[in-house]
């Protein structure tokens, strides 16, 4: 399953940088994650209602799997007072489908994954 989980703020510009930093941190050395960062300088524009895409693209096939990046981007969501969206990404349509973070809360992984569909 193609999930990808965003960055929201009524500023993202603010913390852009420093968060792009510690996305790019964490996601690097792994295979199966895509850092994403969009906005309207990009070659591609951001997607939805957003004015700019921050975070990653991952393919995901068990509920536990969500688990690293789920604490990774709580943590990041409470050191730069941001909240995350979890979202589907099937055929290049994004569908959000729940939030957590600084404002929304700790992110519940079998929740999560009910939500979009994980098998256990």
């Amino acid at each position: 399953m193609n999930l990808y989980i965003f960055a929201e703020h009524d500023d993202l510009t603010e913390i852009a940088t420093e968060l792009l930093a510690d996305i790019q941190g964490w996601a690097e050395p792994k295979t199966t994650v895509t850092i994403i960062y969009r906005d309207d300088e990009a070659d591609e524009p951001p997607v939805g209602h957003r004015d700019m895409d921050i975070g990653i693209e991952f393919t995901v096939s068990k509920t536990q799997k969500l688990k690293e990046p789920l604490n990774t981007f709580y943590t990041f969501a409470k050191k730069h007072k941001c909240d995350f969206v979890v979202g589907i990404l099937e055929d290049g349509k994004y569908s959000d489908v729940c939030y957590f973070g600084n404002e929304e809360g700790r992110p519940d992984m079998f929740e999560i994954a009910h939500y979009v569909g994980l098998e256990q």
